[in-house]
């Protein structure tokens, strides 16, 4: 654990934890006590660190493998575009040893499709004051923030990854309960990988790797052969509270999709281990009772 630290009168580091890997997960509270994480992590191939970032303190969306759904208090407020700017700057390692991050995803706690407006002022801040080569971005994303993506003159990032996590409505609900339906979402996804390259994450539970969802995910995904970079999949972390467990047919699973999955990349990611709190949200669901949120709900 780190000791406190300010950054501009707008936020403080309240906790850090780190793992063998160089990685470095942050806890950090704004003046009005909400809470959210930043993860710096190393990118050997860059010689450089990148940063996992928030866009919310919480979130409301209630994925279930998701330590911010189970903590005591799951959802706060959006994050404002100065204190984001101001958990970049911050990070030690980074400021002292280092120029540009290699990137800055947000990927961490919460989601930028609830916050989007403040999310592109901030990447945008970011990318004007050469604190990160490029900006890449994680959602579930929903039909109708995927839809403002694809309006004229819409600010983009560099790159995107899309949550899919399940191949029909109730198995991706299963992990996202607000979720669009996949057959509804991919031709969507689909024309926003025609202007920015698109990663389709699928994380790996007990509840969508049977071979039934073995065989749906390869009908859904076989018409969009060479739409997207790559299917990436992810070994679930558990966290306290939620029903999802890892899935015995990992392995299989994987293996079945990349021999039958034709035209598509598809790779394996590992979660980090509990011991370091790597899970989304995991470090700040630990945290809250020493940082509990004053003003909840603003925007």
């Amino acid at each position: 654990m780190g000791d406190s630290t300010r950054s501009g009168g707008l936020i403080e580091v309240v906790s850090t934890s780190r793992a063998l890997d160089r990685s470095v997960k942050y806890v950090f509270k704004t003046s009005d006590r909400a809470t959210f994480e930043a993860v710096q992590l190393w990118e050997g191939e860059h010689k450089a660190y990148s940063v996992c970032m928030s866009a919310q303190a919480g979130c409301n969306y209630g994925c279930k493998h998701c330590a911010t759904t189970f903590a005591t208090t799951p959802f706060v407020r959006n994050l404002q575009p100065e204190e984001i700017v101001a958990a970049v700057e911050s990070l030690e390692d980074v400021r002292n040893h280092q120029g540009p991050l290699v990137w800055v995803d947000f990927a961490g706690v919460g989601d930028v499709a609830a916050n989007w407006a403040h999310v592109t002022t901030a990447a945008k801040t970011i990318l004007a004051r050469d604190l990160a080569r490029s900006v890449k971005v994680t959602s579930i994303a929903p039909q109708s923030w995927v839809r403002t993506l694809l309006k004229p003159d819409s600010w983009l990032p560099d790159r995107f990854m899309f949550s899919l996590h399940g191949a029909t409505t109730d198995q991706r609900r299963l992990v996202i309960p607000r979720a669009d339906a996949p057959s509804a979402v991919l031709p969507l996804w689909a024309s926003v990988a025609e202007l920015r390259p698109v990663v389709l994450n699928y994380v790996l539970c007990e509840h969508n790797t049977r071979p039934e969802d073995e065989a749906a995910l390869l009908e859904l995904l076989t018409p969009y052969a060479g739409r997207f970079v790559l299917l990436r999949t992810s070994s679930l972390n558990p966290v306290q509270g939620s029903p999802l467990r890892p899935s015995p047919r990992e392995e299989e699973f994987i293996d079945a999709l990349s021999n039958r999955l034709n035209g598509w990349i598809v790779s394996h990611h590992l979660s980090a281990g509990r011991e370091t709190a790597a899970a989304c949200g995991q470090l700040r669901a630990e945290l809250l009772d020493i940082a509990s949120p004053a003003s909840p709900q603003r925007q």
